[in-house]
């Protein structure tokens, strides 16, 4: 039988050496975003959601565009406070849907942004989320980059924040984070349009509410996320969310996910500890995929 202490030691020994993120020689540029919102219902969250988002410092600088969808699957005059309040800022589809990944799905579809992300009616982005990913991508070779860790309350209070360690592509296919390791968070998560390409959407239409980890697995068969140690997006909790129903949520990533050895298992445990344990410089040393800002440098390294 193997023993917990040589189970570490056989994790640590077969974790692989990350290689460094090289810039690219010409940056790619990130001209314009599309961020889609699916609701039903969702009244004023809805247009706090979307005013977090039109009223970015990028676009309203003019150093990006925006391409801004809201999926209206209700009846209770949403599309309308948003049309109203927002105007052509925002493209309102007030129409039946399947569901949220759904909704999305149709969204993506639509989507024509350099770079492409989605935000739940509630949850908010940092007023410099944009800024902070176009620096990001435009100057390393990311296609696929998440933030902070940030929760509020329904007053927009951060109640909790803290910087991730890193997402490694074999635990996103077994479906470990949000289940053994910590989520990869939805509301700070931005990527690269061109890796829709790995998506059935259709398959993504179908699921009710591991949507996003269905996204993550399809992204990391080509590359791994980036982290920045910057506040872009916050999860806000309230009553009545999707979230809150994690049994199921983790019985629809169970079927999508591939399965874990028990060599697997050990990995996992000694990765956790990391992530708990592990200062922002050491966490840094470990994953050159994680960018922190530097002041001498005056740019995301």
């Amino acid at each position: 039988m193997v023993s917990l202490g040589a189970g570490f030691r056989r994790a640590r020994d077969a974790e692989p050496v990350a290689a460094p993120v090289a810039p690219f020689l010409d940056a790619i540029p990130t001209r314009r975003f599309t961020v889609i919102t699916p609701c039903r219902n969702a009244g004023a969250r809805a247009l706090l959601t979307a005013e977090s988002i039109v009223r970015q410092r990028a676009v309203r600088s003019g150093r990006v565009s925006l391409q801004y969808i809201v999926f209206d699957g209700g009846s209770d005059g949403t599309g309308e406070l948003l049309r109203r309040e927002l105007g052509d800022a925002v493209v309102v589809r007030t129409e039946p849907d399947g569901g949220m990944y759904d909704a999305l799905a149709k969204g993506f579809r639509m989507a024509n942004g350099d770079v492409v992300s989605y935000l739940n009616a509630g949850d908010v982005y940092h007023p410099s989320a944009f800024d902070v990913v176009a620096d990001v991508m435009e100057t390393h070779a990311v296609r696929w980059l998440t933030g902070m860790h940030v929760h509020c309350n329904t007053d927009l209070q951060v109640t909790a924040a803290s910087v991730p360690f890193r997402y490694r592509r074999e635990f996103v296919l077994r479906g470990e984070y949000g289940r053994r390791l910590p989520f990869l968070m939805q509301e700070a998560t931005f990527w690269r349009r061109s890796l829709l390409a790995n998506v059935d959407l259709g398959a993504l239409a179908s699921l009710h509410l591991a949507g996003d980890y269905y996204l993550w697995r399809s992204f990391a068969r080509a590359e791994e996320p980036a982290v920045v140690a910057s506040y872009l997006g916050a999860f806000t909790h309230h009553a009545g969310q999707l979230s809150s129903n994690l049994a199921e949520y983790h019985r629809e990533m169970a079927g999508l996910a591939d399965p874990a050895s028990l060599l697997d298992l050990f990995r996992i445990k000694w990765e956790r500890h990391r992530w708990r344990t592990l200062s922002l410089r050491g966490r840094k040393r470990l994953n050159p995929r994680l960018f922190v800002w530097d002041d001498q440098a005056a740019r995301w390294c």
